[in-house]
């Protein structure tokens, strides 16, 4: 008998409740588990087109699956081949791993998959950054004109780039002034010496979140922690 860790992936809370997206997904990974296996767990990461979020409930099904010697059970790869996040977290969990629309996808596949997505990620970043450039040398310039034929609206007093709505007190900061705020953040720092501590005796992300949260520690912004943000926080224990 094999163990399965089933991991969907939909677009919107609507399609996540109740659409065919979701119920798709887990016809295919019905389709490929055999009578005599047993799926132990589902794992379905919720997204929208508007608002980019960190993978949560990936790493969940990943820890899940190599806690219990498991198959993790992919039903759609190939609406997943471009997400850099979900292609490296697969390629570097050493979990065995079935895609119920490519079944014959292996580590190598993954890792292409990784390299492309890496690639294309890359590609947008640079295109990106040469319009960025592009409209800071025409505000420089005195010319306030977008693409659409309206005008920059100034904030406080001054034409820059950013929304004006969403232009709050973080992004006036600065990135560096952010980074070295949460270096510094008191809540980060005894979080720290939970998670150093716990990564040494074999914890996983998810265990040590559960932990942080059980003595009700919490994240710089007073919510309870994920095993992204726990993640982040081991890094800097070599720093």
């Amino acid at each position: 008998m094999r163990k399965y860790v089933a991991y969907y992936r939909v677009s919107t809370q609507k399609q996540g409740n109740s659409g065919l997206g979701l119920q798709a997904q887990k016809n295919a990974v019905a389709y490929q588990i055999k009578s005599n296996d047993q799926l132990i767990a589902e794992f379905t990461e919720v997204e929208t087109g508007t608002r980019k979020k960190k993978r949560v409930e990936i790493y969940k099904a990943i820890e899940l699956a190599r806690a219990n010697k498991a198959v993790l059970i992919v039903a759609k790869l190939d609406r997943l081949a471009r997400d850099v996040e979900f292609t490296s977290a697969l390629y570097n969990s050493g979990v065995e791993f079935l895609c119920c629309d490519n079944p014959t996808a292996n580590k190598l596949t993954i890792q292409l998959l990784s390299v492309i997505a890496e690639h294309e990620a890359e590609v947008i970043s640079k295109r990106i950054k040469e319009a960025l450039k592009v409209k800071k040398e025409k505000i420089k310039k005195g010319i306030y004109t977008n693409k659409d034929g309206s005008t920059m609206t100034p904030i406080d007093g001054e034409v820059r780039l950013g929304n004006p709505n969403g232009f709050g007190e973080y992004q006036k900061l600065g990135v560096k002034k952010i980074k070295d705020n949460a270096r510094k953040n008191k809540n980060n720092i005894q979080a720290m010496d939970i998670i150093c501590s716990a990564r040494k005796e074999g914890m996983t992300f998810q265990a040590i979140a559960d932990k942080l949260n059980k003595l009700q520690y919490t994240t710089r912004r007073g919510k309870q922690f994920n095993p992204i943000q726990v993640q982040r926080l081991y890094r800097r224990c070599e720093d």
